[in-house]
């Protein structure tokens, strides 16, 4: 016959209370703090705040980072970024500056003396002048494009229901402004960008000359030179968004209050401005901005701190993965200034470091004790 005492169940082990010493409490809180404040401030500085209209407004964008992205990623990263026109391929077309042939010059100057006679005319029976793209210049096809794109915003716009004959003629001489504007900057960067075409072309060639020898600095050099080549395009692109967004505010101001307020007008009108690629864009700006924000909110009050350390963690892998230390032209000092405060979340993560004057500890306070209860039930 067994004994009663046998069959009665063992009480659960006690966990033995763990007490820190007090300079390393003090300095996990110090360390929760510092870490929280600095992603608070960076987050907040990507915000902008008005005070006479009292509108904060996203002012951080993560594309000239994620643009120059290098490493395996790169690709896959680039292709999620709005791409101006698809650039990369018709702008970024490597040209050996040589002498244009005699034919080439004499083909150039019967071009432009038909431009420039057609505007002639146009501008004599008071019609709009047309504005045309040279055939011979740099950048054509890629100027082709954007007018294409801004021609189909324009038909897209101006068969919205209930615009004005008013409204229709403004939008029309909106994309004439802009499309006069686009030309004559493109213009004035002739010379610069023949020259940057000429350098992608140069750039073609040490990579076909990396293929036949093997020299431990040339991949690091072609790296930096392609890097450095491909950074100097981004003010054209910057100037030309800016039109771009000059074009659709314009249009945007067309629309009366009343257009405004209705759903479906609105709807309609940002289907025919909004990109989608920028639209992503955007949102994701807005959850980065959120995601850093967040997290410097929750250190600084000690809530969720491990949580809060996860998200801070995967937010600075995100980070080295556009620019792995391994892969030649990467931002090395970037990466070891992100692997300081991954170093620091760990620490913040394995030590819980809420509960120590953070609002963690009356949440572990809670939790303890409603887990207390189920155990005796």
């Amino acid at each position: 016959m067994a004994h009663p005492h046998h069959d009665e169940p063992k009480p659960a082990p006690v966990r033995p209370a763990v007490y820190l010493p007090t300079g390393l409490v003090i300095a996990l809180i110090v360390l929760r703090l510092a870490t929280g404040w600095h992603f608070y401030r960076e987050g907040t500085k990507k915000l902008a705040y008005n005070p006479e209209t009292g509108q904060t407004t996203l002012v951080f964008s993560s594309e000239p980072m994620l643009r120059m992205a290098v490493g395996p990623a790169a690709k896959m990263i680039k292709e999620t970024l709005p791409n101006v026109y698809d650039w990369e391929k018709h702008l970024a077309v490597p040209r050996q500056a040589r002498p244009s042939t005699e034919d080439e010059l004499n083909a150039r100057a019967k071009w432009e003396a038909d431009y420039a006679a057609r505007r002639k005319a146009a501008l004599a029976k008071k019609e709009p002048a047309p504005i045309e793209f040279p055939p011979h210049s740099p950048y054509y096809d890629w100027a082709d494009r954007i007018e294409d794109g801004w021609r189909s915003a324009h038909d897209q716009f101006v068969i919205i229901p209930g615009l004005s004959d008013d409204q229709r003629a403004a939008a029309a001489a909106a994309l004439d402004y802009r499309h006069q504007q686009l030309a004559d900057y493109l213009e004035s960067q002739t010379d610069a960008i023949a020259e940057w075409e000429h350098e992608l072309y140069r750039l073609d060639q040490m990579k076909n000359e990396a293929g036949s020898v093997s020299l431990p600095f040339l991949g690091t050099r072609i790296s930096e030179k392609a890097a450095e080549t491909k950074a100097a395009s981004g003010a054209w692109i910057a100037e030309v968004r800016s039109i771009e967004d000059g074009y659709k505010g314009d249009l945007r101001q067309i629309i009366t209050v009343e257009q405004a307020e209705d759903p479906a007008t609105s709807k309609l009108v940002d289907e025919a401005l909004v990109d989608e690629d920028a639209r992503k864009l955007h949102q994701l700006n807005v959850a980065v901005t959120a995601l850093i924000i967040g997290t410097g909110v929750c250190l600084l009050l000690g809530l969720f701190t491990r949580v809060a350390a996860v998200a801070g963690i995967a937010f600075l892998l995100s980070v080295i993965a556009t620019q792995p230390p391994w892969v030649a032209g990467s931002n090395n000092p970037v990466f070891y200034f992100q692997l300081v405060e991954i170093a620091a979340f760990a620490v913040i993560f394995a030590s819980s470091a809420g509960r120590y004057a953070g609002l963690d500890y009356f949440i572990s306070r809670i939790t303890g004790k409603c887990c207390s209860r189920k155990e005796s039930v």
